[in-house]
């Protein structure tokens, strides 16, 4: 499980089972982020089923915490964590190499690496952001340090220069990369009742039940819900076996067939001949 900090960029890396049920999920994030961090405003997490199920739902809302689901097969929707995924994956390569079974004993030194590099979005290791400084290496262990009076004043002074200064940076960064995403954005909406056609794509199916020739589209069905401006909720069989939440990007209005321009020819007007 990869939990990141929005501001921070901070993560971390833990391993758990995939017979974990929603209970479990929820003592490790308690033994591993909420004693670190405290409790979050806000989780925003994909559709997996411990992050539906009930329990999950009613511990957070009784914490006050605001759950924010994605988008079914839109990685968009949190595109932060997908990154970071795919650098676990990378790191997790060069660490483990010949003995792929030990990966779980190297997350912690991929925790460690992950968080002391620079991230391009706030320009700090997430370490400078919690901690106000960067972690010492093996390299600084020797060094010792320079003694220097600070008063209170000037230490809370440089914390929150440094917050403000990463704050700015989330905000600029965040602006550019919505900008450079709304080129190639639809600007739709629905309402519930609107007859529309949604894209199936090929992620939404198990490896080897999608074929090329499968219909692209399907449709027409109504919507039932709008969840918020990039996703809504449409009526499909259950024989799709597929979730019924879309983003608006695989969501396309409906026109009905239009029969005044068909054509009818006069039988006369035709001639047979032969040889």
């Amino acid at each position: 499980m990869i939990v990141v900090d929005r501001f921070s960029k901070m993560a971390h890396f833990i391993s758990c089972k995939k017979t974990f049920n929603a209970v479990n999920i929820a003592r490790l994030f308690f033994n591993e982020i909420v004693r670190l961090h405290g409790l979050p405003r806000s989780i925003t997490s994909d559709r997996d089923v411990k992050f539906v199920s009930h329990f999950w739902r009613e511990l957070w809302k009784r914490l006050h915490t605001s759950l924010n689901l994605s988008s079914a097969y839109h990685p968009q929707s949190d595109g932060q964590t997908e990154v970071v995924n795919r650098t676990l994956g990378s790191m997790l390569r060069c660490l483990v190499q010949n003995n792929p079974k030990q990966w779980e004993n190297c997350l912690s030194q991929a925790e460690f690496a992950y968080n002391s590099m620079p991230n391009r979005s706030t320009g700090k290791c997430p370490f400078a952001i919690v901690y106000t400084k960067a972690p010492n290496h093996l390299l600084d262990i020797a060094i010792l340090p320079k003694c220097a009076n600070k008063s209170a004043a000037a230490l809370t002074e440089q914390c929150q220069s440094i917050l403000e200064e990463v704050k700015s940076k989330l905000i600029s960064s965040n602006s550019a990369y919505k900008q450079a995403a709304d080129l190639h954005r639809r600007h739709v909406s629905f309402q519930p009742g609107d007859i529309v056609f949604v894209r199936l794509r090929k992620e939404r199916f198990p490896a080897g039940t999608h074929s090329n020739l499968s219909p692209r589209k399907y449709g027409p069905v109504p919507i039932l819900k709008r969840i918020n401006d990039n996703a809504y909720v449409v009526d499909l069989p259950d024989s799709l076996h597929t979730s019924t939440t879309f983003n608006v990007s695989d969501i396309f209005t409906y026109h009905p067939p239009d029969n005044t321009g068909s054509i009818q020819v006069e039988p006369e007007s035709f001639s047979a001949g032969g040889t």
